[in-house]
């Protein structure tokens, strides 16, 4: 996979962030990983520098995502790979967020490393 790319994860959990960032650095080479913890944090921090890829949590403090989300991020940065991460149902709003152009859905359960890897694999490959 490709070395140095920048990440940025935006969920509300520490837990959460510390876990896909180490999953981030098992998959990937001397990635540069950065967190925010909210929506507006994490617009900011995309103001400021360009990404990669974002990792963006769905239900968040001041402000949840929701595909419109992933349009505005694109227009700001069209190269950013998107993946929605959420405890929320995938099967209910994967297609929304997919059609609005996120690269992939991962749900929070037990196969989040799996998942992970795999749309790693298939848009950095």
């Amino acid at each position: 996979m490709n070395e140095n790319l920048k990440i940025l994860i935006a969920d509300d959990s520490e837990l959460m962030r510390m876990v896909m960032k180490g999953f981030f650095k098992k998959f990937l080479l001397s990635p540069e990983i950065l967190e925010t913890s909210n929506l507006p944090d994490a617009f900011e921090v995309l103001e400021k520098q360009n990404f990669d890829f974002l990792l963006l949590d769905i239900n968040m403090p001041r402000g949840d995502s929701n595909p419109n989300t992933v349009k505005e991020v694109l227009k700001k940065q069209p190269h950013i790979k998107i993946c929605m991460f959420t405890g929320n149902d995938k099967a209910t709003l994967e297609r929304s967020y997919l059609e609005a152009g996120a690269v992939g859905f991962i749900q929070k359960d037990e196969n989040m490393g799996t998942s992970l890897e795999e749309v790693l694999k298939r848009i950095f490959n």
